[in-house]
């Protein structure tokens, strides 16, 4: 049998984020025996070379944006670049991890007739759906119900949409033996420190909390690009720290190549901004307190494997935070349940195969 070669576009090769991840596990575990995949990079990097690392073939071509123009000319080149190489490689699908490259899957898919697939890991606006041209993608697949919302306000055609949640590597990420209770309870928020994932809301969280109960501490995993404004914002991030005199019980851990050790060292994750991290932290056998953005109502079981609380709600989850670091043994229940659930939920297995399905009723169409 011959394989099918699949085009993926990445959203960066230079950093790992959630869609990266969630792209590697897609890649590595999608059926070789039937697929061949073959990933475009905008720039190279630390993902590119993890790629290349586990022998997925990588390219590098610089994809500028699309819809800028002084992008005219050179999102053209690219665009044909990109042909010319699909043509080589003898590209019979493409399928983006970043829908800001619509533009260049729709130009692809125009000019080789071969399905397109989207991947929608954004939260957008109805506005944005028909910019970036969903309606003349062949399937899309949304991370959660939410993110499917403003496709179907948009009037895509339902047909074409699945949602499947990210997935998480139950072999690695996992729980650690239960031992005797530690005096403290570690609290964490993980990601890229940018205003997306709202760390100067978790340090305001955090100063609530140490007001109340002596015995919590608070991890901040991650670290910001190196531009001015994510270097600002990491700025005021410590400078909150400092002026709420939290520098004995926050952590700054700064960006961490281990993070199943990193979600190990937790007993509660808290995101502001949804995302696989909510997978990796109940496959590791951890509580989860989230709001209600993106992913996070498809993933967390209100009550079961954590909490879903407005963000206007600061107060009830500084409550729900120190309800569990003084119950501890109702978190480590609460933990539990969340890798059952991540068992049954997140597996890689059950989520490639949603996309290899996908992927095999678009080729026997053509």
């Amino acid at each position: 049998m011959d394989k099918k070669s699949i085009l993926y576009l990445s959203h960066c090769g230079s950093s790992i984020g959630g869609g990266e991840k969630q792209l590697a596990y897609l890649v590595t575990n999608i059926n070789h025996d039937h697929y061949q995949p073959l990933v475009v990079c905008p720039d190279d990097g630390v993902f590119a070379e993890h790629l290349r690392h586990l022998n997925i073939p990588t390219v590098i071509l610089n994809l500028p944006p699309w819809r800028k123009a002084k992008s005219l000319i050179a999102r053209y080149n690219a665009a044909d670049k990109l042909v010319s190489l699909a043509k080589k490689r003898k590209v019979q699908l493409v399928h983006t991890s970043d829908s800001w490259f619509n533009p260049y899957l729709w130009y692809l898919g125009k000019r080789l007739k071969i399905p397109t697939v989207s991947h929608v890991r954004n939260l957008l606006t109805p506005k944005q759906v028909r910019k970036y041209k969903f309606d003349r993608m062949d399937s899309v697949i949304a991370i959660s119900q939410q993110s499917k919302t403003p496709l179907t306000e948009a009037r895509i055609d339902t047909r074409k949409i699945d949602v499947i949640l990210n997935c998480v590597d139950l072999s690695v990420f996992q729980p650690l033996p239960v031992t005797a209770q530690s005096e403290t309870y570690i609290v964490g928020i993980v990601g890229r420190i940018e205003p997306f994932k709202r760390q100067k809301v978790f340090v305001e969280i955090a100063a609530k909390v140490a007001a109340q109960c002596k015995k919590v501490r608070f991890h901040i995993i991650g670290a910001a690009l190196d531009t001015p404004e994510h270097r600002a914002y990491a700025q005021d991030v410590r400078q909150l720290v400092v002026k709420h005199q939290l520098q004995a019980v926050v952590h700054f851990a700064g960006h961490r190549t281990d993070m199943p050790n990193a979600m190990q060292e937790l007993d509660l994750l808290v995101t502001l901004s949804a995302g696989s991290v909510i997978a990796e932290a109940m496959a590791a056998g951890k509580p989860v307190i989230g709001t209600p953005i993106g992913s996070t109502t498809d993933m967390i079981v209100h009550g079961i494997t954590g909490y879903v609380i407005p963000l206007a709600s600061i107060d009830a989850i500084v409550n729900q935070i120190i309800e569990l670091a003084n119950d501890p043994t109702r978190s480590l229940a609460m933990g539990q349940q969340a890798r059952r659930h991540a068992e049954e939920a997140f597996s890689v297995e059950a989520h490639v195969q949603k996309v290899q399905d996908i992927y095999e009723k678009l080729l026997s169409k053509g």
